[in-house]
């Protein structure tokens, strides 16, 4: 049902309800009539919105509001809504919401809220929107007018991320920032909100974030180094000794910690000096590795130490290893069978 007419049927409701009539008459037709012609398109809207939004809320925050226990600043924080988010309102109280979105059940001050009309403009504001296509093909113009190019052609069905709309006119949101245009009649808006996320569920995805941007440190590419054909079969053969039964990401991080020698003015600079330095690798000093380079070190240890050597590393600058039962202080990270530090 359209805007205007969902209206009437709620001054229709209204007028019955205040008049006693079960019938409108003559006289109820133009008291409606009249009621509808005092109403600007701004008030059509704002009653609108009160109607949608009559049990419902968005958060009012730029960043984050605290959702709580009870209705008092002193009481536990057991979540948080984010801008963008929406939830239902249960109760209420002075001062305070009690809403529910997501996980979270709790009591929001109204100050971070937006109600009503308000909360529409709010979800206009901070809300993403998806557009799907209604009309068998979609153009896209590179300015807000029939007259503008139609540099693209949208199919039936075919969703779209679109910004604000103006004069009938939706603009498409791209990844580089650039904008173009669409009618918003031949299209159908979804609002993507957002929903409270409970203090677990927080702290969780901090753990997550922070896991990946240290697995994202310990993977950067360290700058290769110039090695020979016996270096690279060297580095195999240590790699093949030390950690042939593990993961191929654990075979490289035994690379790792030889280029990491190579590297620090602490150690000798060349492969061969690293792995021969006395009370370093046993692999070395009891012939193992000699006997691997004579047979040939497998595919998979030859592939890693040659990525070693090209700078690839899972565990950073880490210039130490040992078995992952061995406890360790200080950063470290455990890939298969052993803890690298």
């Amino acid at each position: 049902m359209c805007k205007k007419g969902m209206l009437c049927c709620m001054l229709l409701g209204m007028w019955l309800c205040l008049s006693g009539f079960t019938t409108l008459g003559n006289e109820g037709e133009d008291t409606l009539s009249a009621l509808l012609g005092q109403l600007s398109a701004e008030d059509v809207e704002g009653l609108m919105a009160e109607d949608e939004w009559a049990g419902r809320v968005m958060a009012k925050v730029e960043d984050s509001v605290s959702v709580r226990e009870s209705a008092s600043t002193d009481s536990a924080v057991v979540g948080k809504m984010f801008k963008g988010d929406a939830g239902n309102i249960v109760e209420q109280a002075e001062g305070w919401t009690r809403i529910q979105s997501g996980d979270v059940d709790g009591w929001v001050s109204n100050e971070y809220l937006a109600f009503g009309q308000e909360a529409e403009e709010r979800a206009a504001q901070d809300v993403a929107k998806t557009a799907t296509v209604v009309t068998e093909t979609l153009k896209v113009r590179d300015e807000p007018s029939t007259d503008a190019s139609v540099i693209d052609l949208i199919g039936m069905g075919e969703k779209i991320q679109v910004g604000e709309e103006e004069n009938g006119w939706l603009q498409i949101l791209y990844s580089d920032g650039e904008v173009d245009y669409v009618s918003a009649e031949y299209v159908e808006i979804a609002y993507e909100y957002g929903e409270a996320k409970t203090i677990e569920q927080i702290e969780a995805e901090e753990a997550a974030k922070k896991a990946e941007e240290e697995k994202a440190k310990r993977t950067t590419n360290l700058g290769a180094v110039a090695a020979s054909t016996d270096e690279v079969t060297l580095l195999a053969a240590l790699i093949q000794a030390e950690a042939g039964n593990q993961p191929y990401e654990g075979q490289v991080a035994v690379g790792a910690v030889v280029m990491n020698r190579v590297r620090s003015s602490a150690y000798p600079n060349t492969i061969q000096g690293v792995i021969s330095a006395p009370g370093q690798f046993g692999p070395a000093a009891t012939g193992q590795v000699a006997s691997i380079m004579a047979s040939g070190p497998k595919s998979s240890c030859m592939q890693a130490a040659q990525a070693a050597i090209n700078g690839e590393t899972t565990v950073g600058t880490f210039t130490h290893f040992k078995s992952a039962s061995s406890p360790v202080s200080g950063p470290s990270v455990v890939i298969g069978g052993h803890v690298f530090y």
